[in-house]
């Protein structure tokens, strides 16, 4: 597959199947993100992986999903199989590491897709509690976490209409209406 063909078809996933994923998928996802692009080359970022059923459910209730949809939160037998933590070492970088770790996630979610895993970039988070879950130092900083798991809903991209907000067609897809070409481009200059 292509990076062209794996943005245009890749869509946040917020209900898995309980499928566990394979480690190694998960740790060639690490690194991926590892190889991002990074400000001045610093490479604040460290990430976590979970799997263990425990934490899943420990952290799922800190975690808020889906706001556009009455219902969107993945139920039980419909969340998450693994979570990928990123973290600003702050030891490394001092100042704001949101824009490295977009760029991780990004990465990590275009991988994912291209493995056929699914995934939900969560910034909604009650970042106090993860962090004490997490047992982290004050030199780590939780930037953003990411679901992740084989998909259980179809997703599609549709052309914005009247508003942004996703929502299920009557043949229970996720419709995300994007803005066309001729919005987002402001100017093309030769």
């Amino acid at each position: 597959m292509h990076i062209y063909e794996t943005a245009m078809k890749r869509r946040t996933t917020r209900k898995f199947t309980q499928t566990p994923l394979p480690k190694q998928a998960l740790l060639k996802l690490i690194d991926c993100a590892r190889m991002t692009a990074y400000g001045a080359n610093m490479q604040p970022l460290k990430f976590g992986i979970i799997t263990a059923q425990n934490m899943l459910d420990e952290i799922f209730p800190h975690t808020k999903w889906a706001a556009y949809l009455e219902n969107g939160s993945p139920q039980k037998g419909e969340r998450p199989t693994a979570y990928i933590a990123i973290f600003a070492d702050h030891r490394i970088k001092s100042g704001n590491c949101s824009v490295e770790a977009g760029a991780a996630g990004t990465v990590i979610s275009l991988a994912a897709e291209e493995m056929g895993i699914g995934t939900c970039i969560l910034g909604a988070l009650q970042f106090d509690k993860l962090s004490a879950l997490f047992g982290l130092s004050e030199e780590m900083e939780l930037i953003q976490l990411i679901a992740l798991g084989y998909p259980a809903q179809k997703c599609q991209a549709v052309t914005i209409k009247d508003s942004v907000k996703y929502y299920m067609n009557e043949d229970n897809v996720l419709c995300v209406p994007k803005r066309s070409m001729e919005e987002v481009l402001l100017f093309y200059k030769k």
